[in-house]
């Protein structure tokens, strides 16, 4: 099993170097596009909200990819306030665009495109993983 590990601010700047290196790391171990694009949408959107949703910029978060014969599996851990994305509620994405709700889509996409997500808060950190299937 092949893993990358990183640490990485929740800034934009931070998470799109970080992606480029998913998405480089990925391709190295031949990993389908499907999945690799699915990895990278995940991981952006985990860090996304912690920057926008959890104020927490300064503090890096860890994040590890594990390459794996059946599926890529990932992990985010952070020191945000305690968040449990499955917990989300589903944007209603049958109404009308101009009557939905601001928000809600990205966590929507992590729970669809994941074969599987957990979130543990442990030790003052939130720990969300994902796997995505290969092809």
């Amino acid at each position: 099993m092949n893993r990358l590990e990183a640490s990485t601010l929740a800034t934009p700047e931070a998470i799109c170097a970080l992606t480029e290196r998913i998405l480089t790391f990925l391709e190295e171990q031949q990993v389908d596009a499907r999945a690799t694009h699915h990895v990278a949408m995940v991981v952006e959107e985990v860090l996304t909200n912690l920057g926008t949703h959890g104020n927490c910029r300064e503090t890096p978060a860890r994040v590890t990819i594990a390459v794996e014969p059946k599926e890529v599996r990932g992990e985010v851990i952070d020191s945000g306030p305690p968040f449990d994305p499955r917990q989300a509620p589903d944007p209603d994405i049958n109404a009308p665009i101009e009557n939905r709700e601001v928000g809600g889509i990205g966590l929507y996409l992590v729970r669809q495109l994941s074969s599987a997500l957990e979130y543990t808060h442990r030790n003052g950190e939130n720990c969300t993983t994902f796997a995505i299937a290969r092809t």
